[in-house]
């Protein structure tokens, strides 16, 4: 029997965008050669903003980042509440095969990880959770909105007292306004309802045997394993050439 991959939320997006994509990445784990002269990436962006945040709440950043002034205001509510204990921020959690709980750094049995940003316990039947995001909102809904319900899927499966769910998303680079924050209640049942669907998406990252190159416009563009140049414009450069079907 070949050897299981691990899952995430991220890591079935790239498998289903382009198994080949993550193969090279997640398997053979290929560096993406992006020169560090060309300008900070979204994907290091929005790491830099998370970490920002992370550390302002926990106190190990006394002054308040200036890039997130637009939510000092929720940001100083959770920093209150992590002060009183209900707070975990990134939080890890593991499950192997079967969907039991497991250590996170369980690495002969754990097969789906998830980071919760931000965990609010306020009680033995109620679970906040925050996910902050950076770039744009628009187009992007459908996707962060399934990425909410696996990690309140994953609480679900954890706590077993929990019975609502709310999950609150941060758009860090644009106003509050009516849908911003991105703000959902659910209750055990419609959580849990999401558990099959959730299972047989994992199911095919981890029994994968198989990795086809899916080439499209929008696989390729920004594929650093393509042959020819990754992007466009001034912030372009050469992929590895792994992968020579590229379509654009």
């Amino acid at each position: 029997m070949s050897k299981l991959n691990s899952s995430s939320f991220s890591r079935a997006e790239a498998f289903e965008k382009c198994p080949y994509f993550f193969k090279l990445r997640h398997i053979d784990k290929i560096p993406d050669p992006r020169p560090e002269d060309i300008g900070e990436s979204p994907l290091d962006r929005g790491s830099r903003l998370h970490d920002l945040a992370e550390r302002y709440v926990d106190g190990r950043l006394r002054k308040f980042p200036e890039e997130l002034v637009l939510w000092k205001e929720r940001l100083d509510k959770i920093k209150k509440l992590h002060q009183r204990g209900i707070v975990v921020l990134e939080e890890r959690l593991a499950f192997d095969e079967l969907w039991n709980p497991v250590a996170y750094d369980d690495w002969a049995n754990a097969l789906y990880r998830m980071v919760a940003d931000v965990r609010i316990l306020p009680n033995d039947e109620q679970i906040i959770i925050i996910d902050y995001k950076s770039g744009r909102k628009d187009g992007n809904e459908v996707k962060h909105h399934s990425q909410a319900m696996e990690y309140a899927t994953g609480y679900a499966l954890l706590y077993p007292t929990l019975q609502e769910f709310t999950t609150q998303l941060y758009y860090f680079d644009q106003p509050q306004n009516t849908s911003n924050p991105t703000i959902k209640t659910f209750t055990r049942e419609r959580v849990l309802r999401n558990f099959a669907r959730m299972q047989k998406r994992h199911n095919k990252v981890i029994h994968a045997e198989f990795y086809p190159a899916h080439p499209s416009q929008n696989a390729c563009r920004f594929c650093p394993y393509k042959a020819g140049l990754v992007g466009s414009g001034k912030n372009s450069y050469p992929g590895t050439g792994h992968c020579r079907k590229n379509v654009c």
